[in-house]
């Protein structure tokens, strides 16, 4: 029991390791704190629910995505990719950070690979994530401003391309782990990884560039995308009524898919922002209580994240018609698979004139109940 409470104050240390917060805490002094005892209930009772929900909706959305009726289409494209994306992020960081809290088993600490790896894979899927809804996004603003140019300037080619772009570049960007990375070992004899174990300049440069890449820069560019779509939506209701029908529908379709990209946008900003922005407003804790409070903030701030990762199927559900109807579509086509009884061949027996049936796909026991 000592060991899994060592292991759940150093994972507590390592989401609240910035300069603001002081080093030496320690379980004795913490655990009595409410602020603290809260911190770690919210990973063990939060996390799993966030994990369920986030596994079950990214699932579903992916289903529905890749549909025939949906695959064809670059949004639905985009959105499928990151459901896979979000269930990568939910797996590898938060499913492991409870796995940790539970058991005092932490991946990254097992080896230099998985070092390396976890932290790789981690900080690709979160910023894939971001910039995959950033890609959706400028997207929608395209098909909004131009209408007659969407079917060319937005075609399932050229999403395609731009995902494996998006892919490329942070793969690159990301590529330094490999060995700013390491094991390190303390004083007090504990082997932990460390993402920038020297003292050189990309150490210190690249934790602002995370910052930048994975919070401000595509806040910014989806703030402003999203008030230039919103621009356009009321520009355009007094010239709704002038346009033809097909016109009128194929508008409409394209509002309602920007009101539903609208939604997971500033979704996005509100579950995100929290993170990186708390260390850059915080004063340092002065006594064991503030530290107790900022482990919780600080906590509060990663379920957040977390949460983002796990509730789009939801959003797409609340906001988006075809969505919906696509869902309806699949969940009874499932229900009629199951329902469906197995095709029967029947035939006339000579003489007797009745009629007899046998199933046209048999199975070894359907042979031994005919020939026995």
């Amino acid at each position: 029991m000592e060991e899994i409470q060592n292991y759940t104050t150093l994972l507590i240390r390592n989401w609240t390791e910035d300069e603001n917060i002081t080093a030496d805490v320690s379980y004795s002094d913490l655990k009595s704190e409410p602020f603290y005892i809260l911190a770690i209930d919210l990973i063990k009772y939060c996390l799993p629910i966030i994990i369920f929900i986030g596994t079950f909706g990214n699932a579903m959305s992916f289903l529905i995505m890749v549909q025939r009726e949906m695959r064809q289409t670059s949004t639905f494209f985009y959105l499928a990719t990151l459901a896979v994306a979000d269930t990568v992020v939910l797996y590898i960081s938060a499913f492991k950070t409870w796995i940790m809290v539970l058991t005092g088993f932490e991946l990254l600490h097992q080896g230099p690979a998985a070092c390396k790896l976890s932290i790789f894979t981690t900080q690709f899927c979160v910023h894939f994530s971001a910039w995959l809804i950033v890609a959706v996004t400028v997207e929608r603003f395209l098909a909004v401003w131009f209408p007659l140019r969407a079917t060319t300037m937005c075609n399932l080619a050229r999403a395609k391309f731009v995902t494996v772009m998006i892919a490329m570049i942070f793969i690159l960007i990301n590529s330094h782990i490999f060995w700013t990375a390491k094991l390190h070992t303390f004083r007090n004899g504990q082997v932990k990884c460390v993402p920038y174990a020297y003292e050189n300049i990309v150490c210190k440069v690249f934790p602002w560039i995370y910052l930048v890449l994975y919070s401000f820069l595509p806040v910014l560019v989806l703030l402003l995308f999203n008030s230039l779509i919103i621009v356009n939506l009321i520009k355009s209701k007094p010239l709704f009524q002038a346009m033809t029908k097909n016109d009128q529908q194929a508008r409409c379709d394209h509002q309602k898919l920007a009101v539903c990209l609208l939604v997971i946008s500033f979704t996005w900003i509100i579950t995100t922002m929290p993170r990186p922005l708390y260390p850059l407003f915080m004063e340092k804790p002065r006594s064991t209580t503030a530290q107790a409070e900022a482990v919780f903030i600080r906590t509060v701030c990663f379920l957040l994240m977390y949460i983002n990762h796990a509730v789009n199927f939801f959003i797409y559900g609340l906001t988006g018609q075809r969505f919906r109807m696509e869902l309806k579509r699949f969940l009874c086509r499932v229900h009629l698979r199951k329902q469906q009884p197995k095709p029967r061949l029947t035939f006339k027996s000579s003489g007797s004139g009745q009629e007899s049936s046998l199933p046209l796909v048999s199975t070894p026991q359907t042979e031994m109940a005919t020939f026995a």
